[in-house]
């Protein structure tokens, strides 16, 4: 049985499939070479399909209800922007094959001859390594590394990338440094990641413990703090000291103490 291939240009292309048994009795070079030259005939047809569905589109047809499976990159084909053989080969890759879409028809032609590209990334002990590998070997994180804005991004680039992430890591990782502490003051409650507490519990926790500001005795007192307040500020001075439990004199006294200590 005989499948006939109709390629881009003139030329016709036939496939004679094989049956198992004749298969099982090539050698391994043999079928490597004929798997080959498949890919290719499928690359070819792949490129007259566009050219198809280009005419099809130039008559006015709506063809969103054939967009499925490899069909979906033939309006691409068919515009020159992707090689045929870009999607046979990387067709098990769906997003390392979005990023390749994006580069010049001529470097696409280029990675599928074998050109390998530049990839850095972080050693074992932090330190940057550089390698050379094939588009088709790259893992998902590489490929989002080595390709974007429609080109291949240089060493420096990639580093310039992977200083940044490292920045945004130490950021993240300091107390405070993301935001994980907030007062809302229309709530008046303090949120510390995905807890929230009023203000007033929060103060009493902090002086509630007596071994840093202990109740001040006549005998103790060897200072004394004269603390300027508007009427606003004492208003609240009077309701954390109510939320508390204790005057105003000694919640102040116990809060200065103790943030003095902190």
């Amino acid at each position: 049985m005989e499948a006939e291939l109709i390629p881009a240009g003139s030329e016709k292309m036939v496939l004679t499939p094989r049956t198992p048994a004749e298969l099982g009795n090539l050698s391994t070079q043999a079928l490597r070479a004929e798997l080959a030259q498949s890919l290719t005939m499928s690359a070819r047809h792949l490129a007259y399909l566009a050219m198809i569905w280009r005419e099809l589109e130039n008559r006015g047809e709506d063809l969103s209800d054939l967009r499925t499976g490899l069909a979906i990159y033939l309006p691409q084909i068919a515009a020159g922007h992707l090689e045929a053989e870009a999607v046979i080969r990387y067709a098990g890759h769906p997003m390392l094959l979005r990023n390749i879409a994006t580069l010049p028809i001529e470097q696409q032609r280029r990675l599928l001859a074998g050109e390998s590209v530049p990839v850095l990334t972080v050693g074992p002990g932090g330190e940057y390594e550089q390698a050379t590998l094939p588009a088709h070997t790259l893992t998902p994180v590489q490929a989002r590394m080595v390709f974007g804005a429609g080109k291949i991004r240089s060493v420096s680039e990639q580093q310039a990338i992977l200083d940044s992430q490292r920045v945004t890591a130490k950021r993240r990782a300091r107390p405070g440094s993301d935001g994980r502490v907030r007062y809302d003051p229309k709530t008046d409650m303090i949120r510390i990641g995905r807890a929230i507490a009023p203000v007033g519990e929060v103060i009493s926790a902090i002086t509630a413990h007596q071994t840093d500001a202990s109740p001040a005795t006549d005998g103790a007192v060897t200072a004394v703090a004269m603390i300027k307040l508007t009427d606003q500020e004492h208003r609240q001075l009077k309701i954390r000291a109510a939320e508390a439990g204790l005057s105003v004199q000694e919640f102040a006294r116990r809060l200065l103490v103790k943030f003095a200590a902190l």
